[in-house]
């Protein structure tokens, strides 16, 4: 009879052994740079809560698929051991896990098994938004690649997929907060998370449905944004006793979370109109930070008087921008492509409050709602027919 050990108890010496696990975290399947080798990432959490990463190969995927459920429990035997690749990611152990046909999987059934289930974890080790500000902050100076997250938030708004042409794929925007009241914008790029998670979000988003997102990464287009990468999964609702406590938050601070909600009116999660209250502040405030931070403001709008640019030409596969003033077809050093110049609208702003005032600057979709103009007929006016838009035209 195989000896019954705790992950960290084996190692590629041990023989005969079972592990009792409960997964914890199942990857989507993925492929090697080279499109060569399949494979299944997993994570299994033992009775001492010790966890390990499971990979599953090539053609064994489709059979282990349909018996590996999250947060169900599991006696596993002779699963392979290997020392983990530390190329693209940080282990979790000293080794990991391969579930082959070798591998005996022992599934536990509460009602027709004598071996207990796993109870609900409750190890989770995440980032608060407010360290993820910071530590992007600090990144600017000091930049770190592929640094990853794991949140843990609420769910407050859920945006419809949109596509973005220049990149030739869809996007997925949700607003999440934490019980500090901070907000961030939340990008969602694989297909499969949008088909999935993403559908269910849009239909719960009412609800503050809880998000446990393991391995994000930050983005600093546009403020500081978390987003998606190739290995990000989201688990909705986990069963975690902190995500107990989070219900409970949602419950004291529902007339909080509704009224942001009503007063966001943006139709993209790239800027969200409406901040919390206690995430407003004043203009000689946000002078005295240095840059990298992301701000509310609530301020007086206004065009500077000797503006006469509203909008700027880009390559319409990459967004480069180029230094001409009429539309014209070039050959776009930055994507190797052919293509006929767009105008994207872009200009400057003045802002005041009691405290101060400060320049903006603001473009796209956000600077096209203030003109009340597209970006075509921004260039039209101001190009084509030689006029100035006036304060009036605001």
């Amino acid at each position: 009879m195989a000896e019954r050990l705790g992950i960290c108890a084996i190692t590629p010496t041990t023989p005969n052994w079972t592990c009792k696990v409960q997964v914890v975290d199942i990857c989507r399947p993925g492929e090697s740079s080279d499109r060569k080798i399949k494979y299944l990432n997993m994570i299994f959490q033992d009775e001492q809560e010790d966890q390990i990463k499971a990979i599953i190969y090539g053609d064994d995927i489709p059979n282990y698929e349909k018996i590996f459920r999250l947060f169900h429990t599991y006696l596993i035997t002779g699963a392979r051991i290997q020392l983990p690749n530390l190329r693209y990611e940080k282990s979790l152990h000293t080794f990991e896990w391969v579930i082959d046909k070798k591998t005996i999987i022992d599934p536990i059934d509460k009602d027709n098994s004598d071996e207990e289930e796993l109870p609900p974890p409750t190890k989770l080790t995440v980032t608060s938004f407010r360290d993820i500000k910071d530590q992007a902050s600090r990144s600017i100076k000091n930049p770190t690649k592929n640094v990853e997250h794991n949140v843990l938030a609420i769910v407050v708004k859920c945006f419809p997929p949109r596509y973005v042409a220049s990149l030739q794929k869809r996007l997925q925007e949700l607003i999440i907060i934490d019980t500090r009241k901070q907000t961030f914008t939340f990008t969602i790029w694989e297909e499969g998370i949008i088909e999935d998670e993403g559908k269910k979000l849009l239909g719960q988003f009412q609800e503050y449905p809880i998000i446990l997102a393991r391995r994000t990464g930050v983005s600093k287009y546009n403020g500081t944004s978390l987003t998606t990468r190739f290995n990000t999964t989201i688990q909705i609702n986990p069963p975690y006793q902190q995500c107990l406590q989070l219900r409970k938050w949602i419950v004291e601070n529902k007339e909080m979370l509704a009224s942001f909600i009503v007063r966001s009116t943006f139709t993209s999660g790239s800027l969200i109109s409406i901040p919390v209250d206690e995430e407003i502040v004043s203009i000689a405030n946000v002078q005295s930070h240095q840059d990298g931070h992301t701000f509310f403001i609530e301020a007086k709008i206004s065009l500077p008087s000797d503006l006469k640019c509203f909008y700027v030409l880009i390559c319409p596969n990459c967004g480069q921008e180029v230094r001409s003033p009429v539309r014209r077809e070039i050959h776009c050093m930055n994507c190797n492509q052919q293509n006929m110049l767009t105008p994207r609208c872009r200009f400057d702003v003045n802002l005041q409050d009691t405290c101060g005032s400060i320049f903006g600057m603001v473009m796209g979709k956000e600077g096209e709602k203030i003109l009340s103009l597209t970006a075509e007929e921004v260039y039209e006016r101001a190009s084509v027919n030689n006029e100035s838009l006036q304060m009036q035209d605001v």
